[in-house]
Order: structure tokens, then C-alpha cells, then sequence
């Protein structure tokens, strides 16, 4: 999303009241739309050709429904409200949120803005696959549930015409499973690299891990390989690097070439991802 810093006429500002008002405005304005929430929209400047759309008033966007077995989040909802009151995901998306996008940014940035495959803060995708997120889309005629793979499919073609998400369901991690997440932003260029992962750790032997990685040139993947190098096995410096190598060479397998600069970003982000987790259990 382009910077926001001082808007000269408040009519400028479009203020739909309900979900259906911002789809027809979503329809009209298509990618002129610049959707924020949570911020004072009258200080924020309008970039050349784009139209404010304030989801402050919107009510489902800007929820966060915590149940025992479903947690529920509308995409109104800026990173930095998900840095300070995401919760039922261990930690996970409130260490991605505050990771992705820096503080002099992310009270400005909303979920459905970084959900979109562009966005340079879709990296929140790669938490939301590793917790098999679901995804509520709507348009102005219809409504769709996708899972978040699905979701990638949909969006890298092109939802359908003022069809936005309006919303993430996920299950809650159990008390007992450690979850991590890291980002290596490219230097010197666009695109970034992240991992996610989540385990149990029984004493110091790693049980039932997943972990998910997004490079420079594909969508969040699991990478069961890397799975394999730590499962049952005590928790190691050593295995972490062999686990990160692992990961890097699933990726880039099915990547479109080997980069060894893309392959040392996911190195780095698996390792820092699983030492997060393991930490005070990898011995020094």
C-alpha cells in the first residue's frame, strides 16, 4: 500500500456502512480502491488515481471472535490491531504481524490489502497456511469458502470482479505446540522470503512438526523433507541446519531455477524459524 500521510478534502474518503457498500464500491473503483481501517483516514493522503475506502465502520471486517475450537478474523482488521489482540494461534500471527510490516506502517496496512498476491506484506499467508486457514470471499452477487491453497489458485488468476476477503477462520493450536515464524526481506530488491513452523517439543525431542516456506517465486509450501531431518529427534543446532538446507532444496526443486541467493534466504528463515522454537532446548 502506498504511504499515507495528509489528505486535503475529506470527500474524498468513501465510508461504506456495510459489507455490501464496499463491494459495490469495490466493483466500481477495482484497483483504484485503497482500503484502510483503524487509522484516522481525514490525515492520510490519496496517491495519484487511488480512492480511500475507510472499513472503520464496518463491523464484521474489524472482529476478532475467539471460540473453543474456531477463531474467527475479519480482514478490516489492520496488522497492528493483529500484532496487539490476535490470539489462539500461540503467538504465531502476532510474531508474523509484527515482523512483516514495521510500527510506522502496519496500523495503516489491513489484512485484505496483504492478503492480495502483490502486497509486499503477503507473507501473512505463510502462518495462515501452516494453521490450514480458511478463507470467506464475497462479491456483490455471491459468497465462497476457500481453503488459503485454494485461495492462492483464486487470487494469482484474479478473484472475481468486487470480490474481496472478508474474513479467516482458523482452529486453535493446542497449549502444548510451540509455533515460530521468521521473514528475510531481499536486499537490494522486491520480494522476501518466510517460514513458519509449528511442534511439540517432549523434552528435547521434536514431535509432529510442520513447517511451511514462501520464497521469492512460490507460494507458501510445506516442505516434508525438512519435516523428516527433526522429527523424533532431540533438538539440535546441527539438525537445524540440515533441516534449513533440506527445506531450501525441496523449494527450489520446484522453483524455475537455482538461485543461490534465494537459497541462502531460506536457509536463513527455516533455521531462525526452528531456533525460535527450540530455543533453550538446542544446546550450546
Amino acid at each position: 500500500m502506498a504511504p499515507l500521510d495528509s489528505l486535503p478534502f475529506m470527500s474524498d474518503i468513501q465510508t461504506p456502512k456495510s459489507v455490501q457498500d464496499l463491494l459495490k464500491m469495490v466493483a466500481k473503483y477495482g484497483k483504484r480502491a485503497l482500503l484502510v481501517s483503524g487509522v484516522d483516514a481525514s490525515a492520510a493522503s490519496v496517491p495519484s488515481g487511488k480512492v480511500v475506502i475507510d472499513l472503520t465502520s464496518i463491523e464484521p471486517l474489524n472482529e476478532i471472535d475467539v471460540k473453543r475450537d474456531k477463531i474467527t478474523i475479519g480482514t478490516g482488521i489492520n496488522l497492528g490491531r493483529l500484532v496487539r489482540d490476535s490470539s489462539g494461534a500461540n503467538g504465531l500471527l502476532r510474531q508474523a504481524a509484527s515482523l512483516i510490516a514495521n510500527p510506522l506502517v502496519r496500523n495503516k496496512v489491513t489484512l485484505v490489502e496483504a492478503l492480495q498476491p502483490e502486497s509486499p506484506y503477503f507473507d501473512i499467508t505463510t502462518p495462515l497456511a501452516l494453521v490450514d486457514a480458511k478463507v470467506k470471499l464475497q462479491s456483490p452477487g455471491a459468497k465462497r469458502t476457500l481453503s488459503i491453497r485454494d485461495y492462492f489458485d483464486a487470487a494469482t488468476k484474479g478473484l472475481k470482479k468486487g470480490e474481496i476477503p472478508t474474513a479467516l477462520e482458523f482452529s486453535p493450536l493446542p497449549p502444548d505446540v510451540k509455533a515460530g515464524f521468521f521473514r528475510v526481506a531481499r536486499m537490494g530488491g522486491k520480494g522476501s522470503v518466510s517460514a513458519a513452523a509449528r511442534m511439540k517439543l517432549v523434552r528435547t525431542v521434536c514431535k509432529s512438526p510442520e513447517i511451511v516456506v514462501s520464497s521469492l517465486t512460490l507460494i507458501p509450501l510445506r516442505v516434508k523433507l525438512a519435516e523428516k531431518e527433526i522429527v523424533d529427534k532431540p533438538a539440535s543446532e546441527g539438525s537445524i541446519k540440515r533441516a534449513s538446507q533440506l527445506a531450501a532444496e525441496e523449494i527450489l526443486t520446484m522453483a524455475e531455477k537455482d538461485n543461490p541467493y534465494e537459497r541462502t534466504l531460506i536457509e536463513i528463515a527455516v533455521a531462525r524459524t526452528l531456533r525460535s522454537i527450540m530455543e533453550g532446548v538446542v544446546p550450546t
